[in-house]
């Protein structure tokens, strides 16, 4: 059975959490944290746009430029570097 999610769920409150687990995103420079994560006029002249094509549909993606890295460490302690999937770090 589904239970109604409270009001600290609702806002994403983890500080109950156990100090051993981490949390961390792999969408690092994210432009849709910018109000939330990142500073809106710290990053939004340098956002970098590109489209992608699936199937017959496209999308742009929107990224913060590497240096909004230091402003991500302040919210998460880890990050994931999920691209080592598809290619090996140089």
């Amino acid at each position: 059975m589904a239970t109604t999610p409270t009001l600290a769920e609702k806002e994403f409150r983890f500080h109950r959490v156990h100090p051993s687990i981490l949390f961390g995103m792999a969408s690092d420079r994210y432009a849709g944290w910018i109000g939330q994560i990142y500073s809106k006029e710290r990053y939004e002249k340098e956002i970098t746009r590109r489209t992608h094509e699936v199937g017959d549909k496209s999308f742009t993606e929107e990224v913060l430029p590497i240096g909004s890295l230091t402003e991500y460490f302040q919210h998460f302690p880890l990050l994931e570097i999920g691209y080592t999937f598809y290619r090996p770090l140089l």
